[in-house]
């Protein structure tokens, strides 16, 4: 059993927040799934909200700005496009108020992900910060300094030496945190992406741009003109990496962080 979990009594001790005040600033949001949901998002015009076993509500899901994200069977060789990434970048200029903001994924923590720097004794929710697009400018002001710093998982060198050891909620969060990092056994990026989850459809006009296989929309034997005709019909921009079958979804993670850090960069976000 992880040792992070949800509460079951008691009230949350949600001392991450408050603990900066940045400037506000616009930014993206990241969807991340399988070229075959990605087909049938792109045909009905939206990101649907679906039932969360882990918490029994429709939600959707995204990370701010990171692809920080693990497909099932993500290590393992697949033969069919179907399986492999396809990335959605939402704005949140129109959207209305967040279901909930994490620090970190929900899901990997649950599932004991992030248990080397959890305590059984902080739960899930007191890690939940505010419910604005505010407290994500807050927390990697906070945590990282910079959106670039956020975006690469570098902390800020000092982080969590200014935290008392009885403050149990941000110091076992600078712990997770610190599992997204190079210097980390095993990084897991996840481990300071801030989560965010909507209780209702996103709409595909929101979607802005995508990173997405360029054999999804070109293939020798003619082009995906519905993909396309749709995609430039709801404003999305994308940009391709060359998929090739036998390869793990993984094996592409490099390059779609690179093409999505462009991406921000080009457009002032980092």
């Amino acid at each position: 059993m992880a040792l992070l979990t949800r509460r079951t009594s008691g009230t949350a001790n949600r001392t991450l927040r408050g603990r900066a005040n940045a400037a506000p600033s616009s930014f993206h949001l990241v969807h991340v799934t399988a070229v075959g949901a990605a087909r049938e998002i792109i045909r009905i015009g939206k990101i649907e909200a679906r039932v969360c076993k882990a918490l029994g509500e429709e939600l959707v899901y995204f990370f701010a700005m990171r692809p920080a994200y693990r497909l099932r069977n993500a290590d393992q060789k697949k033969d069919i496009l179907d399986f492999f990434p396809f990335v959605f970048l939402v704005s949140t200029e129109n959207l209305e108020t967040p279901y909930h903001v994490y620090p970190f994924d929900t899901g990997g923590a649950l599932e004991g992900a992030f248990d080397d720097g959890a305590s059984p004794a902080v739960y899930l929710e007191d890690y939940e910060l505010e419910e604005t697009l505010q407290a994500v400018n807050d927390h990697i002001e906070w945590a990282f300094g910079t959106p670039a710093a956020y975006y690469d998982g570098n902390l800020k060198l000092d982080f969590g030496k200014d935290i008392p050891d009885w403050d149990a909620g941000p110091k076992t969060y600078a712990k997770i945190a610190r599992l997204a990092s190079a210097g980390s056994n095993r990084p897991d990026w996840r481990a300071s992406a801030i989560e965010l989850a909507y209780a209702r459809h996103v709409e595909l006009g929101h979607v802005k741009f995508a990173v997405l296989p360029y054999q999804f929309l070109e293939d020798p034997l003619g082009p995906n003109t519905e993909m396309i005709d749709k995609l430039t019909a709801a404003g999305v921009a994308w940009e391709t990496y060359q998929w090739r079958p036998n390869r793990a979804p993984a094996d592409f993670h490099v390059e779609i962080n690179r093409l999505i850090r462009e991406h921000l960069a080009a457009s002032g976000q980092l």
